[in-house]
Formats: C-alpha cells, structure tokens, sequence
C-alpha cells in the first residue's frame, strides 16, 4: 500500500486530488496526517481534530468504478467502516444517513466524498475520512464521542489505517454486494425519529433510500422523499 504521512496539511482531500493530478499514483493511495487545519465536512462544514489523536486521512479509487454510482460509493465506504469497527474493534456502530458513523448514539466517524467524472462515468473517487481515535475531549461538540471513550484504550493510528485499508482493499473487490447492506446498519431503520425541515420540526419512520441517495421517510401514512440539504436529523 502506498501510504503518505503528512505531519500537517491543509485538507488530505486537497492534498491528494493535487498529488493525482500531477502524477500517476496507484489504487488506494492513502494520505494521512496528524494535524489537518482545513478539514472538511459535509455541506461545507469543517471537520474539527485535536493534533495527533485521531485518524484524518483520504483514500484514491480509481479501478471498477464505472457501475458505481455517487450514492454506491457512500454505501460502500460506510458500511466497511462498519463492518470494520465490528469485526477487528468489536464495536457497534450505524450509518446516520448519509454517511455519519454513530456509536452509542453519538458521532465517531465522518466522511466526504469527492467523484471527478470523465464523461458520465466516475473516473476516480477520493474518500476523505476523520475517525475519532484517541481525543478525549470535544470542545462543542456535545454529539462527538472517540474510540477511546467508548473502550478506554489507547490505539496505534498508523496500525488501526492499515487494518482498515486491508479491509477497504478486500470490499472492493465486490463493492455492490457490500453496498447492499447499508439499510441493514441504517440508523433508526423502521423506527420513528425526528428531523428539522424549512417547515419546522416533524416526525417521520425511516423506511430506507433510494438509488440516488434520497432519504425514504413515512409521514401521516405516506411516503416522502428528502435530500440532504432539505432536513437535519435530530437525534
């Protein structure tokens, strides 16, 4: 694995889109960094990490993705890191859609997606990623919770990239099949939970999504779809 380890950058995302452009790099290049400044989120939001305690890193796909469709993809990464924390961390863990990894309810895992197309077909992917490893405090952010709270233990950040490449490496080889599951790790799948709209707050079943990504919620016996940017969870 070609892995890269940046004392401090901007945004790994950036780093690694600038590093492709400029030359040939091979599948599942990694760049990870200790310090991220300019960390990004969902929405344009920032994604905010304490210096050398939790894994900010961005992965390049390039290979067999020319069936995969935006929302695949976000399928697929989700549910490795689910499956992930799972089989190698024993912890439980669900997918707030689109894409937040909650563990007991709280956020210790977030990712953003950037597809640069050639044509109509995704032509690479870089997959952003911040877990929350070791920090022990979130100053604000009362729903971020780290793998150290959850098992109070101390973890090796380069150790915990690579068994996660490993298992990235081994979903790609059958990315739909894995993909398939993300309704199985969807949060407050079947059940009632409530959302902020333009129109107030409201309750809704979550029934799952559609191919595009769409939110599938039952409301007063009906079925409405949303995208993200019109609702906000409330959890």
């Amino acid at each position: 694995m070609n892995i890269v380890k940046l004392h401090a950058t901007t945004s790994t995302n950036d780093e690694l889109k600038s590093r492709f452009r400029e030359s040939e790099l091979p599948q599942l290049t990694t760049i990870y960094t200790l310090e991220q400044s300019q960390g990004k989120g969902q929405q344009g939001a920032k994604w905010v990490s304490e210096k050398g305690k939790n894994l900010t890193f961005s992965v390049l796909i390039k290979k067999n993705l020319q069936n995969l469709s935006p929302f695949l993809i976000n399928q697929l990464i989700s549910v490795t890191i689910v499956e992930w924390l799972k089989d190698e961390l024993q912890i439980q863990s669900k997918i707030k859609w689109p894409n937040d990894i909650l563990s007991v309810r709280h956020k210790l895992c977030g990712i953003l997606i950037e597809n640069i197309y050639a044509g109509e077909h995704i032509a690479y992917s870089i997959i952003g990623i911040g877990l929350n490893v070791n920090q022990e405090e979130f100053i604000d952010l009362p729903k971020a919770i780290s793998l150290k709270q959850i098992t109070n233990r101390e973890f090796d950040l380069e150790k915990l990239l690579i068994s996660f490449l490993k298992q990235l490496k081994n979903n790609l080889r059958n990315p739909i099949e894995v993909a398939q599951k993300y309704t199985k790790y969807l949060f407050k799948f079947n059940q009632v939970a409530s959302f902020i709209s333009d129109s107030g707050t409201f309750k809704g079943t979550v029934k799952g999504t559609t191919a595009d990504g769409k939110l599938i919620l039952e409301t007063s016996g009906e079925q409405r779809l949303f995208t993200l940017k019109e609702l906000k969870w409330i959890y």
